[in-house]
């Protein structure tokens, strides 16, 4: 994991959060999905491993975005169950399991990675273009998703236009 977690993600800085640029490629596609977890559900998470092993990989990780020293870790096989996935949650908060936190999702292949944001309470996906379709097909996600979660973003910036500018820019978010 060590030598893959800043191929992707601006890991080793000093907690870079939206609306700043997390991703270290700045020519990803960036979608945005509403936030709270990486799938939704079985049919998601089934979806994301199929697209995980087309492209070669075979564990993703999982790596929380804090200052502590010892974030919260988890490696998880593409060839898990989604079961498997609602438990690693629990781990990660014995008593509600996934409560709020940012999260660096990523894998050894470099073509993608996705941040789990807690304020505003998105999913951000940057990949390269050959990687747009599948991402769209397995969240449903219309052009880059940003038009569906425009006022729903621009409330959790408290209408404050220079975070919305901000994050407008960093993730190429206008059509």
């Amino acid at each position: 994991m060590q030598k893959y977690k800043n191929k992707v993600f601006n890991i080793d800085s000093e907690n870079i959060f939206p609306p700043n640029q997390v991703f270290l490629k700045h020519n990803f596609d960036f979608l945005l999905t509403i936030g709270g977890n990486l799938v939704d559900n079985e049919i998601e998470y089934n979806n994301l491993m199929n697209v995980l092993k087309k492209i070669g990989e075979t564990e993703f990780y999982i790596l929380e975005n804090t200052n502590d020293k010892m974030p919260f870790f988890e490696k998880v096989s593409v060839n898990s169950n989604f079961d498997y996935f609602q438990n690693i949650g629990k781990n990660y908060d014995l008593h509600f399991g996934w409560s709020l936190g940012d999260f660096f999702i990523f894998g050894e292949n470099d073509n993608w990675g996705i941040y789990i944001c807690e304020c505003p309470a998105i999913n951000i996906i940057g990949c390269d273009k050959k990687l747009i379709n599948s991402f769209q097909n397995i969240y449903g996600i219309k052009d880059n998703g940003y038009d569906d979660l425009k006022e729903f973003i621009s409330k959790e910036f408290q209408q404050k236009n220079d975070l919305i500018n901000l994050f407008e820019k960093n993730y190429n978010l206008c059509l």
